[in-house]
């Protein structure tokens, strides 16, 4: 079955593509994230994605250009940011979307994402919003659980020297990142001048 994966970063492909060519599956990535926030960021992913492509011989169809636009127009800023469930589901949509679009295009049969490895995403909707986007646009969704492989992609990761970004990508998550990082140094902070 020729399948489109969608990749969110080269750490979570790791496992997933081990996946597929294990099975025999016969695949192409592809690289549409346009969540990724700010351009810096977007642009040592993309870079680590390609390493990642040169090293093990994947076959990958960018959508590099740089559009945050695509992203935040699925926001009505002016009322505050959404809650982090409906931004999230919003945001595997908005990429599933043009993966399941651009299966459909090219001839593929089935599509899925890396998303699927993170246990920091929310599964269930991923797999409701690959479904749905299956339905629409009648190019299957493989909704298969890379999870348990995270931990192997991670040290991996390591290993090769990838780039591991420390947030999920869009500026919503780099805030709240920041924000959990200063809750620490507060805490941090309190416990020392305790023993004093």
């Amino acid at each position: 079955m020729k399948t489109l994966l969608h990749i969110c970063c080269s750490n979570c492909s790791l496992y997933p593509v081990k996946i597929l060519r294990a099975d025999k599956q016969d695949f192409t990535g592809f690289w549409y994230n346009p969540n990724i926030h700010e351009v810096d960021e977007y642009e040592l992913r993309l870079a680590s994605v390609k390493q990642l492509s040169d090293k093990w011989d994947i076959n990958i169809i960018y959508k590099e250009e740089f559009t945050p636009d695509d992203f935040f127009n699925l926001f009505n800023l002016d009322i505050g940011t959404p809650p982090s469930p409906e931004r999230c589901k919003s945001c595997y949509t908005l990429r599933l979307e043009k993966t399941a679009q651009q299966a459909k295009e090219s001839g593929f049969e089935a599509f899925t994402t890396t998303l699927l490895i993170s246990p920091y995403q929310d599964f269930e909707q991923i797999i409701l919003a690959g479904q749905s986007l299956a339905d629409k646009y009648k190019v299957k969704f493989i909704a298969r659980d890379f999870r348990p492989g995270f931990r192997e992609a991670m040290n991996l990761s390591k290993e090769m020297g990838l780039y591991r970004q420390n947030y999920c990508g869009c500026v919503f998550s780099r805030d709240e990142r920041d924000e959990r990082k200063a809750q620490r140094g507060k805490q941090r902070g309190k416990q020392r001048g305790k023993g004093a």
